[in-house]
């Protein structure tokens, strides 16, 4: 063979027009496209970079110039690697050289950029030390021929004396002057690419659009001294002409959250109200648990876990590392506005309040930033990843919107491995890792937005002692009344009238309260469904198998007569057991139906309680707790479906924290008494990590939770339920220094 391969042998051999679906496809848009190259002249070690726009910026007129003072490149260096797609250089030396800047392109891919730009590429560069500079044009339009392969397209380079790179022409003498200069060598180095013929034509939205995209390209909270981009426009579009900084409204927000998560989840974070001076400490950490996936514990149940898993192996592998979130160390910048309340925004910057909403708007959401430089689309506009927006409409009063936060999250490509770029460039792989870091960051949104609802409150009442309203208690005109009759005593249509709106009033409070009553059960078998469907499917699976074996033993007919009969008879009586098991599951949970449910019954409270716990039998099974119910017989009068709503409620709040303490020491217990004529007590507790100082006034609060993914409404249902229907109380007991959670219910009615 005159090639010298076999003759069942071949080899790939492209259309040139792959490379215009690199270019031009990959870079989803302009913007996207000319930061590929800004990324290119970062990871030359450029110092500099001016971005000049040369009109008319009309298609196939103009161009666009990016010219930097980095190390530059040889005529090898562009006849090899520079034209060389998907170049592996930047995966094998993952560091520039003296500055050890982590590289930040590396699929090889980025270059191609220019293609989307434009239809000539001028390449003139000067490597670090040379005397000659490497000039080269690509004619982007042979990629657009279906009949050219790529290795018959021509690229035309040459060495020549330096023209363009040089200390008197070059950057130096055209960077503009007013600008205070970096720390830079003389442009006696560098690459200019000259992008002809633009491909699109430029207005003002676009120009608005990349100066958005450059200006967060570098993190805004981040003071990068060694690399400044500026951009230069046309005369008509000369506002646009700037150094590349973020807008100052960033310096002056209401709430901060500042510090890190390291690789095993553990949290250094500093919260702060800048209104109150309020500053909280976050040291607790993530760990995964089952399919609940990462929960935040506090430092103290943090370390427990730590200590009593990171022994057992399985695997290789740590029980404790398997509960580690796998998105590696975070480094976190949150600036938080109330955008209804921005007077000392306005205040600072001496400008409107319109022109700082738009600042705002153009900078709002939470980026991520890879070595320094950020990661699209995350905080782009209506890039919205985090769902905050979605999150917000269930709790308007306390969740934050995506537009009143600017957020700076920091990783590196060699400590956050999992997290790596989709091939278009355009996001994160949406993996475990991916999963994780979501996860860690509405965790701790939901820490500064507790804080700042707290500080909001405390704002307008101080830390007053509020007393618990009752909501059914009925209206009570008894001083208006006293009022009449001390002013006009004979008025008998006056008093009628009191008479008529009391009644109506405790007539429609009789009402809600079923109203209510129906959406507490309904809440709270929201919560069970799991469970409902868990313990329901096991025995459908049975008697489905059973029914199918019966059928296949009639039809084979390999049994006959009585030994036939017999052998249906068990499958019927397995039939039949696992019957009962399903009616079970559903006796426990009917008081949950909506239904109406009449007049209060005489009930051993003990037996509720333990039918509330045979709704939840599986999970305490499967999380092997220890149980220990009260077995006494105390006769009340209450509805079985209410009492039940609330020992379900704490009884999930139990199982979810009790999968973060060792399997050894879980356990609830469940004591009742009755202390007196008319009063009787329910003493539920648990072996969990407990509950914090600074959360334990806030426990009850509706839409208060620490719960991933937490409502914040079954203690709230509780309580409402005790003082509402039973005149009672609901109480968080001191735990006396032993862990987990301690609660009182009293019941002083229908008891």
């Amino acid at each position: 063979m005159s090639n010298g391969r076999n003759s069942y042998e071949s080899a790939l051999r492209p259309r040139a027009r792959i490379m215009k679906t690199l270019g031009s496809e990959l870079i989803s848009n302009d913007a996207v496209a000319v930061i590929e190259l800004v990324k290119n002249a970062y990871d030359a070690e450029a110092s500099r970079v001016l971005i000049k726009f040369v009109g008319p910026l009309q298609p196939k007129q103009g161009c666009i110039e990016i010219f930097d003072d980095g190390a530059g490149m040889s005529l090898d260096v562009v006849r090899g690697a520079w034209m060389e797609p998907a170049t592996p250089g930047k995966r094998q030396k993952t560091s520039s050289g003296s500055k050890g800047r982590r590289v930040l392109g590396e699929k090889g891919i980025g270059r191609f950029a220019a293609m989307r730009l434009a239809s000539e590429l001028e390449l003139i560069t000067r490597a670090r030390g040379a005397d000659q500079e490497v000039y080269g044009i690509f004619d982007w339009t042979q990629f657009e021929d279906e009949q050219k392969y790529l290795d018959e397209v021509l690229i035309l380079t040459e060495v020549r004396k330096p023209e363009v790179i040089r200390s008197d022409v070059g950057l130096d003498a055209i960077w503009p002057k007013h600008e205070v200069p970096v720390e830079c060598p003389p442009s006696e180095q560098g690459t200019l690419l000259r992008m002809n013929n633009l491909a699109q034509a430029w207005d003002a939205e676009r120009f608005r659009l990349i100066q958005r995209g450059l200006s967060r390209l570098i993190s805004p909270f981040k003071e990068n001294k060694d690399f400044s981009v500026f951009l230069q426009a046309p005369e008509a579009f000369s506002e646009f002409s700037s150094e590349i900084t973020p807008p100052v409204v960033l310096n002056y927000p209401h709430y901060t959250v500042s510090g890190m998560v390291d690789p095993q989840g553990k949290c250094d974070l500093m919260l702060e109200v800048k209104a109150t001076g309020e500053v909280r400490s976050v040291t607790g950490g993530f760990v995964r648990e089952g399919k609940d996936g990462l929960q935040y514990l506090e430092n103290e149940a943090y370390s427990k876990l730590k200590q009593t898993t990171e022994n057992q192996l399985e695997n290789d592998k740590t029980e404790w590392e398997k509960k580690l979130p796998t998105c590696g160390p975070l480094q976190i910048e949150l600036r938080i506005w109330d955008r209804d309340d921005l007077g000392n925004v306005i205040q600072q910057t001496r400008s409107n309040l319109q022109n700082i909403r738009a600042d705002l708007d153009a900078f709002a959401g939470i980026n991520i930033y890879r070595d320094g430089f950020r990661v699209l689309p995350y905080g782009e506009p209506n890039n919205d990843w985090l769902r905050l927006d979605i999150r917000r409409v269930q709790n308007p009063t306390k969740r934050l919107s995506n537009n009143q936060i600017v957020g700076h999250i920091s990783i590196t490509a060699d400590q956050n491995n999992g997290l790596k770029d989709q091939s278009n460039r355009e996001g994160l792989d949406e993996n475990q890792s991916y999963s994780d870091l979501r996860e860690i960051m509405k965790s701790i949104l939901s820490k500064i937005e507790d804080l700042r609802k707290r500080s909001k409150g405390t704002g307008e009442g101080g830390n007053k002692d509020k007393q618990t309203l009752n909501l059914f208690a009925p209206l009570d005109l008894s001083p208006i009344r006293q009022h009449l009759e001390s002013v006009s005593p004979k008025d008998e249509v006056a008093k009628e009238l009191i008479n008529n709106v009391e009644r109506a009033f405790n007539t429609k409070v009789e009402s809600l309260k079923a109203v209510v009553a129906k959406y507490h059960a309904l809440a709270t078998l929201g919560q069970l469904i799991d469970v409902l469907l868990h313990d329901g499917r096991l025995p459908l699976a049975k008697i489905r198998k059973e029914s199918l074996l019966a059928q296949e033993d009639i039809v084979e007919g390999l049994l006959t007569g009585e030994d036939l009969l017999n052998k249906l008879a068990g499958r019927l009586r397995i039939i039949h057991g696992q019957s009962d098991v399903l009616a079970t599951v559903f006796r426990r949970v009917e008081p949950f139906g909506g239904r109406k449910r009449g007049r209060p019954k005489q009930l051993y409270l003990e037996k509720i309680i333990e039918d509330a716990f045979g709704v939840c039998a599986s999970q305490i099974a499967d999380l092997q707790i220890a149980t220990s119910l009260s077995t006494g017989q105390t006769l009340v009068r209450v509805d079985e479906a209410e009492i039940q709503e609330v020992i379900v409620n704490l009884l999930q709040n139990s199982l979810y924290w009790l999968q973060f303490v060792d399997t050894a020491v879980r356990r609830i217990d469940v004591s009742v008494s009755r202390t007196a004529q008319d009063h009787v007590e329910i003493i539920f507790s648990d072996t969990g990590p407990g509950i914090p100082d600074e959360n334990r006034a806030r426990i009850f609060e509706p839409y208060f939770s620490t719960k991933k993914d937490g409502v914040g409404l079954g203690l709230a249902i509780v309580g409402e339920i005790i003082m509402d229907y039973y005149g009672g109380k609901l109480e968080l007991l001191d735990s006396s220094g032993a862990s987990g959670a301690v609660f009182r219910i009293t019941l002083t009615k229908r008891v």
